[in-house]
């Protein structure tokens, strides 16, 4: 496979997930697999529904998170019914057992449809310390009969919140995620992710001057392969609400059976689809 000048992968554009790295990934491997002038390209296309699972997991993953964190900031406030992203699907109920307090989301028994246009069912369960007071709060997280688009989410997380120096909030997510795909395939995703609030944090009201920072690893099993994906965020991702695409930053993904590559680099902040993939240390510009 020779170098090209450009590639398009069409995917869906939610800025927060790692979506365009897996595809990318995969079609890569899947076109190199061709060239039999180079021995050391992997011989294993990386599986179609692997690609899909991972990007339903990076979709899960920023759906609870701030479903969880909006959750234990209305409950804090005391605001209550303000929580527009969950657009009026859910009932919720909180409870106080000494200085704990339990939140259910309860999104019902069909699906209802998210702020960010995914479909889910079943509860989230929250809980977190009525110490309000506290720089850093933990809130951890549960589900009950949870689907998300119609996959199974099982595990739990917890989410750690603090105030750093320069006043912006950052949450540390510690991942123990379990999905069953409708085809009955178990993924597993394991790791940790640290997103800091860089812009737009003091006005909660509006969605649309939101910035982020994204870092940290996670490693994603099959269980009909027992394939496993080890995830690296080599430069923390910049991701701004109003650009479809993430601006800047790069990641890692190795593959476990044959240590197959790619590192994904995605430009210099500017808002738009360039990027530049490498593979076996040869970079393609591609588009996203």
């Amino acid at each position: 496979m020779k170098p090209v000048n450009s590639a398009t992968l069409n995917q869906k554009t939610m800025k927060t997930k790692i979506l365009w790295l897996t595809a990318a990934f995969s079609l890569v491997l899947i076109g190199c697999n061709n060239d039999d002038d180079n021995p050391t390209t992997p011989t294993v296309p990386i599986a179609t529904n692997d690609v899909r699972a991972n990007s339903e997991m990076d979709d899960i993953s920023d759906d609870v998170l701030y479903i969880a964190e909006s959750e234990s900031n209305e409950a804090i406030s005391g605001r209550g019914g303000g929580n527009t992203f969950l657009a009026g699907c859910a009932t919720i109920n909180t409870e106080q057992d000494g200085d704990t307090w339990i939140r259910t989301i309860d999104f019902g028994d069909t699906n209802c449809t998210l702020f960010t246009g995914n479909q889910v069912r079943g509860k989230i369960i929250l809980t977190f310390t009525t110490d309000f007071e506290a720089q850093t709060r933990t809130v951890s997280y549960a589900f009950d009969g949870f689907y998300h688009n119609d996959r199974k989410v099982e595990g739990n997380r917890t989410v750690v919140r603090q105030i750093l120096g320069n006043g912006h909030p950052q949450a540390t997510i510690s991942l123990n995620l379990t999905v069953t795909a409708t085809d009955g395939t178990v993924y597993n995703r394991v790791g940790e992710r640290v997103r800091e609030f860089t812009a737009g944090y003091d006005t909660p009201w509006n969605l649309f001057d939101n910035e982020f920072s994204i870092t940290g690893s996670w490693v994603t099993s099959v269980s009909t392969t027992g394939q496993t994906y080890a995830t690296t965020i080599n430069t923390p991702l910049h991701i701004k609400w109003t650009c479809p695409h993430i601006v800047s930053g790069s990641v890692t993904v190795v593959r476990g059976s044959d240590g197959a590559t790619a590192i994904l680099d995605y430009g210099d902040g500017a808002c738009d689809d360039d990027a530049v993939l490498t593979i076996n240390g040869i970079a393609y510009d591609i588009n996203l």
